[in-house]
């Protein structure tokens, strides 16, 4: 079986599992990138908030604020 290497998507939903509560986007991108061993530049996290801003398991809670829904995430068996 052949791992895959975990998205911006899947390293936010770790982190939003962790906390158990919304977090602040430039907060929680800059969580992602130090996660992934990215530098937390301007590029950098801009990517990183296109890829969860296109994964439907994250909402955004408005103002800012990130969550997910737990019912979409997906589990291996």
């Amino acid at each position: 079986m052949q791992v895959r290497k975990k998205s911006e998507a899947d390293w936010a939903l770790e982190i939003l599992a962790e906390r158990k509560e919304p977090i602040f986007y430039s907060e929680l991108t800059q969580l992602i990138a130090q996660r992934m061993g990215r530098p937390a530049d301007v590029p950098t996290l801009t990517s990183i908030y296109t890829r969860i801003n296109l994964d439907n398991r994250l909402i955004y809670q408005g103002d800012g604020y990130w969550y997910f829904d737990a019912s979409k995430i997906y589990r291996e068996v």
